[in-house]
């Protein structure tokens, strides 16, 4: 199966829970036997870097990766910290917000994601914001940023609401405000740049990006994920 690999846990001295993005069944937990052993043939590929080609057996109890073969390797985000910073924390937050589901439009997410970040000279924070905001709305949690979410009035939408679940209107923030103060405030540069980060045009989400605008998509995928989602610390 083509994977991702997204999260390595130890168990025993020599073996790992291995946590796999694959393309044909979603997310995979498998058992890696000796995988932490010096002569593991497994182990140098079992990396974020690599895409491979996977053999999971199911067992009774866990499933068993027998195999892991190198179909391709990021080699510039492997030598790049800042980047190497940003994948890992980008396959933190899939782990969280995935399900045991198959969802091939996932899978090509990450795998279009990985091809920008490794081929852009350009790393800013924007990218995972921007790779945040594209698997919510690939798991039906997209906003609302075209109407306000109480009146659906299009024009004078000065705030966002992330419980709610969108974009407000001047006249219903100075009216609920005052009733949940976790309404924010954005301008029309901030509402741009947040319309981006839900589509995945990596580009114009380097070149159209605000502090605003990333901060509010990180609290709304938090509070749809309800969990704390791990925040990103560039090298």
């Amino acid at each position: 199966m083509y994977s991702f690999v997204l999260k390595r846990s130890d168990l025993r001295e020599q073996d790992q829970i291995v946590t796999l993005y694959t393309l044909e069944k979603g997310k995979v937990d498998a058992l890696a036997r000796g995988v932490k052993k010096i002569l593991s043939k497994n182990s140098a590929y079992l990396l974020p870097v690599f895409l491979i080609d996977a053999e999971v057996l199911s067992g009774k109890e866990v499933n068993h990766l027998t195999k892991a073969v190198p179909v391709f390797v990021y080699k510039n985000i492997l030598e790049d910290l800042s980047k190497m910073s940003l994948l890992q924390t980008v396959f933190k937050w899939v782990n969280i917000l995935t399900k045991y589901e198959r969802e091939p439009k996932i899978f090509l997410l990450i795998k279009s994601w990985l091809e920008f970040l490794d081929a852009t000279d350009k790393v800013e924070t924007a990218l995972a914001y921007g790779f945040l905001g594209n698997i919510l709305t690939h798991l039906g949690f997209a906003p609302e940023l075209d109407n306000c979410i109480f009146c659906q009035n299009k024009n004078n939408l000065v705030a966002f609401y992330p419980a709610g679940g969108g974009v407000v209107c001047k006249n219903c923030f100075l009216l609920k405000r005052q009733a949940d103060n976790k309404i924010y405030p954005l301008r029309a540069i901030d509402l741009q740049a947040m319309s981006l980060l839900f589509a995945s045009n990596w580009q114009k989400i380097l070149s159209h990006n605000t502090e605003i605008a990333n901060r509010l998509v990180f609290l709304y995928g938090q509070y749809h994920s309800e969990r704390k989602l791990n925040k990103i610390k560039l090298f």
